[in-house]
């Protein structure tokens, strides 16, 4: 018999989790304790919508069949190739031979002058403002690591890449991509792929990647590519720079395909070194705990799955998109354009304006998805799903598209991250950071969803406001929401009188403020305004 679960103590993730980045990734550990909740060995489990495949790994693990549904190529690479077996010895063996190929061609393209003793030096990373480099941070085997600015003998390196890519292009010697950045997630003036990087970097890296694809083990070059496709947003402009560390600031900081004015250009070797050990410890782990090679990966939209038999799904675990919070595809471009890997963007269920993919594409979708869940789930058999969004439009496209098909709601749970993302790091103000879990069950007998009907859905979010703050002087953005957002699912009110979506900062803001609280400042609370 399953049971509530409650909020469970996530725990960071191990190293095949971090092989290669993907947005939104759930605690394994989290999805794991739900997978043994609601099934048991050799029962089925389906995610709908993959992402970076924790729901299928973590069945693998514990003796579960496994569907791996998504429409994102990366997503079907990244599970893949978690979960694939590999002869470590062979992949050794391969990325050193890549390895020292490419750094016996291009390592003179990463000399540096050391500034105390003016031997030859590895650069290790450099700043830039625009297309300036500024500054210069190296390793000396006499001095060890130094930090300068840049001098002559940089900027002639600078343009020494600069002639040999264009030469390398000219003679038709290097392939990199150059496709269109989408509206939605374009910013500053990088329009193609291919001006997030700089010419060094495209010209080392398109060797590199030459060298991997002509690998004849095909697992080791998935492997390979795993380490390539990893690296990219660490050798791309799209790390900010630190000029007096003369450091990358925290990775990847904003879901958006950028460079930012000061930004960074790494060692692309050092870089491949490090993902590759990455990626083996990664591997290690998985030849050991993938327990059963009893899954199917299928790069396609759920709203149709023809694929799936109806009643033979005992358990379905998944996250589905969450409106415009999250560009999966747009995003995932920046590795897909690498990788060659075809997309189908006009069946991504998004709210994106620029595509007129608005409120009533991204319900009509939800809608189709979810009868299809229901028509695959048997009888008596649960569904899970996290979520969370500001937009109550967008919680009502949700909750209704699960409503209509016919799920019972049993229980709405708030779950904690492990960490906060790095785009939650530099927005800690007013971001999220956890989830609500929404169980539901397919019932023996279908039901009819019975619309609540509240008079007054405003005043009744007002009224429950008021209640919690009447506990609470202060409260953060997620504990608020934690207390709200399952009395909002529950009464069904997500837009006011006159029909349209209820803004709950806007209701907060007529006797409430937020600001940080006094004793820890980068905890920002809701707060009751003083008189």
């Amino acid at each position: 018999m399953a049971k509530k679960l409650k909020n469970i103590p996530a725990k960071a993730h191990p190293a095949h989790y971090m092989m290669h980045k993907y947005w939104g990734r759930k605690p394994h550990n989290v999805v794991s304790e739900y997978i043994k909740n609601y099934t048991k060995e050799g029962d089925t489990v389906l995610d709908p919508f993959m992402g970076s495949g924790v729901t299928v790994i973590e069945s693998a693990k514990l003796y579960r069949y496994a569907v791996g549904i998504d429409l994102n190529p990366l997503s079907i690479f990244i599970t893949k190739n978690t979960l694939s077996k590999i002869d470590i010895n062979k992949f050794d063996k391969e990325f050193h031979l890549i390895l020292e190929r490419n750094l016996e061609k291009f390592s003179e393209l990463y000399i540096t002058n050391c500034p105390s003793c003016n031997s030859s030096s590895r650069m290790l990373n450099s700043v830039y403002e625009g297309n300036t480099m500024l500054k210069v941070k190296g390793s000396c085997n006499n001095c060890g690591v130094f930090r300068k600015d840049t001098d002559d003998n940089d900027l002639k390196l600078i343009n020494k890449s600069e002639k040999l890519f264009k030469k390398a292009l000219k003679d038709n010697e290097i392939v990199f991509p150059q496709d269109e950045i989408l509206q939605y997630v374009k910013r500053s003036n990088k329009t193609h792929i291919d001006q997030l990087f700089t010419a060094r970097a495209l010209l080392i890296l398109s060797n590199i990647r030459k060298d991997i694809l002509s690998t004849q083990n095909k697992i080791v070059k998935e492997i390979l590519m795993m380490c390539f496709s990893s690296m990219l947003p660490n050798v791309s402009k799209m790390i900010p720079g630190d000029l007096e560390t003369v450091n990358g600031k925290s990775g990847w900081q904003i879901s958006k395909l950028w460079a930012p004015k000061i930004h960074t250009e790494k060692n692309i070797f050092e870089s491949f070194i490090s993902r590759y050990k990455r990626v083996r410890k990664g591997k290690l782990e998985t030849n050991f705990l993938i327990k059963s090679d009893q899954y199917k990966l299928y790069k396609k939209s759920s709203e149709f799955l023809k694929n799936i038999e109806s009643n033979s799904i005992d358990y379905i675990f998944t996250d589905p998109p969450y409106g415009e919070s999250i560009a999966y595809l747009g995003l995932s471009m920046f590795f897909n354009s690498w990788l060659d890997s075809s997309v189908n963007y006009d069946k991504e269920i998004i709210y994106d304006p620029f595509r007129n993919k608005k409120y009533q594409d991204y319900s009509l979708r939800l809608d189709n998805v979810f009868k299809e869940l229901y028509r695959v789930l048997k009888k008596g058999k649960h569904l899970s799903f996290t979520f969370h969004n500001r937009d109550l439009k967008i919680w009502q496209s949700v909750i209704d598209a699960v409503n209509n098909a016919g799920f019972e709601m049993q229980n709405i749970v708030y779950q904690e991250q492990a960490v906060a993302s790095g785009t939650q790091g530099i927005n800690f103000k007013n971001t999220f950071k956890g989830d609500f879990v929404y169980n539901f069950v397919k019932s023996e007998s279908n039901r009819v969803f019975q619309n609540k009907n509240i008079k007054n859905p405003t005043q009744a979010i007002e009224k429950k406001i008021d209640n919690i703050f009447a506990d609470n002087d202060s409260i953060t953005i997620d504990k608020l929401y934690e207390i709200l957002i399952p009395y909002i699912v529950r009464k069904n009110i997500y837009s006011n009188e006159n029909g349209d979506p209820i803004n709950i900062e806007n209701i907060l803001a007529k006797k409430y403020e937020y600001g940080p609280d006094e004793k820890e400042k980068k905890i920002y609370k809701w707060k009751i305004k003083k008189a």
